[in-house]
């Protein structure tokens, strides 16, 4: 048996020119960002997940809030990332097989 990925959830940073991950569910992509700020080894929380609810069709899904530690030298800030995360068609269409 094998499924096939139709849609790819895309996380971008707040200014929209860089892509952090992609997923095939939210979930995943949740766990890829976690990894990606260090939140699986305490360096990082997900502060917030904001969904974007309109009456009109979207390919925006909401976005996330990350507080991170931005180590420089001695130097320790405390950082506040926005990620935007978009439901776009996958294409071509990639077969799983399971």
């Amino acid at each position: 048996m094998s499924t096939r990925i139709k849609v790819t959830y895309v996380a971008v940073g707040a200014d929209g020119c860089k892509p952090i991950a992609s997923a095939e569910t939210l979930e995943s992509l949740k766990q890829g960002l976690d990894e990606y700020y260090g939140a699986v080894i305490g360096m990082a929380k997900c502060l917030s997940w904001n969904p974007f609810d309109s009456k009109y069709p979207d390919n925006y899904e909401g976005h996330y809030e990350y507080e991170w530690l931005n180590v420089v030298r001695d130097n320790v800030e405390v950082e506040i990332d926005t990620v935007k995360v978009y439901c776009i068609d996958f294409y071509p269409e990639t077969k799983y097989e399971v």
